[in-house]
């Protein structure tokens, strides 16, 4: 389907995951707003769409402010006139074992992970109301259903991204408003690379065990999940709201 005339804000914009979706969106013919920490990555990648013909504007943001978020939303709506879609994304993901985290860590991966996609979905639906409906899509991860050692931030921040947006489809499920999870699982991405940088083990072997550790037989790409989350995001699919995507390879259903 063509995406022409119709806006998305994707957080986490500048790399990963959040880079595919912002590509695979414009490259549909829909306007998109690439928010990230750092404008250089964000402008990066709204220059790449603009280069292939798409539209885009990138826009810095710390996801975790307030004012930072109602800016975003009141910049992309003037920029475009609305906002049909909206992907959370962004998320930080520090290992580190309960006993040994701080409050300030604990809070950092919360207001990050969780209270960002609170805020960016308080200030979106308005709009997507006053319009006559819209998407939410949430990414979290399989780490809302299974763990590791070192994850406990994480996991409480992505069990909780799944179940606020079960509650956001019940909330406005009669005007029009969708919202989808989508969970991903081990993707090659700058976040993956990074939790074994710091490892006594060689970053390609690791990464070759992590290929070799998935029942598929390799690890995600970001594009596949940029599919899913536009299959969560498409009105063909007008019916699905509150449901929870899982695309990890079969992570987490071998035993």
């Amino acid at each position: 389907m063509s995406w022409e005339n119709k806006v998305v804000i994707v957080t986490g914009g500048g790399g990963g995951i959040g880079r595919a979706v912002a590509m695979r969106f414009a490259g549909a013919g829909a306007s998109v707003v690439a928010v990230g920490r750092t404008l250089s990555k964000v402008r990066d990648v709204a220059d790449e769409i603009a280069a292939a013909g798409g539209r885009a504007v990138a826009m810095a943001a710390d996801v975790s402010s307030e004012a930072d978020v109602t800016r975003v939303i009141r910049d992309a709506r003037d920029a475009f006139g609305r906002i049909d879609v909206m992907v959370n994304n962004a998320a930080v993901c520090p290992q580190v074992r309960l006993t040994d985290m701080s409050l300030d860590q604990w809070n950092g991966v919360i207001t990050n992970n969780l209270t960002s996609v609170f805020l960016f979905c308080r200030g979106v639906v308005p709009v997507m109301l006053e319009q006559g409906g819209g998407v939410i899509v949430n990414v979290s991860s399989v780490h809302a259903l299974a763990t590791l050692d070192g994850y406990s931030a994480y996991a409480a921040s992505k069990a909780g991204i799944a179940g606020l947006t079960r509650a956001i489809a019940l909330d406005f499920a009669k005007q029009n408003i969708r919202a989808n999870t989508v969970l991903p699982g081990a993707v090659r991405t700058p976040m993956l690379e990074s939790s074994v940088k710091n490892l006594d083990t060689p970053r390609d072997e690791i990464m070759k065990q992590w290929d070799e550790s998935q029942p598929i037989g390799r690890v995600g790409q970001p594009e596949e999940i940029a599919s899913v989350v536009m299959f969560a995001a498409s009105p063909d699919n007008s019916f699905m709201t509150g449901a929870t995507l899982v695309a990890d390879g079969g992570m987490t259903v071998e035993l």
